[in-house]
């Protein structure tokens, strides 16, 4: 587990990472135009709600992430926020519920592209951009849910060894 865990500090450190988190979050401040397809706005919608999800999820991961920390004059803090395995286990279940609605997302978004050639040309170019932004969202929710669910997986398996419940 302890070699697991580097290898995850080490991607929650990497450009890439961060990269992806600026990106979550500039798309979450983002909301397409309604579209004159209705399947193509409800994929807006739950791409969004995902968004906003692993930004939350984002959050509270940073509030737990050290327990013991410099506050900047060279003294120790410890952390206020302590997680408990409960917290932990919670995140686990939101963060497949998130996989489940990016599998269900990327299945629609072929339907939503489909339905965008069926529109007016005016109608089609907004349609095509809010559908752009689903991809792109829902590819960088993907990945973000896979480094969090491997993160939130080690944290709760350090747990229970320790015993520390």
């Amino acid at each position: 587990m302890k070699a697991e865990r580097e290898q995850l500090q080490a991607e929650l450190k990497s450009k890439g990472t961060k990269k992806r988190e600026e990106k979550i979050v500039k798309l979450a401040s983002e909301t397409p135009k309604q579209t004159a397809s209705q399947s193509v706005n409800g994929l807006v919608e739950m791409s969004k709600g995902i968004l906003v999800t692993l930004v939350s999820n984002n959050e509270f991961l940073a509030t737990f992430k050290r327990e013991i920390t410099d506050n900047g004059d060279g003294e120790i803090d410890v952390t206020t926020h302590k997680a408990k395995l409960t917290d932990y286990v919670g995140l686990a279940a939101n963060l497949a519920a998130a996989g489940i609605q990016i599998t269900s997302g990327m299945e629609n978004l072929k339907g939503a592209s489909d339905e965008v050639k069926s529109l007016s040309p005016l109608e089609a170019a907004s349609a095509g951009k809010s559908v752009k932004f689903s991809s792109e969202a829902l590819k960088l929710s993907g990945e973000e849910v896979a480094l969090q669910l491997k993160l939130v997986n080690n944290l709760i398996a350090t747990i229970k060894s320790s015993d520390n419940l």
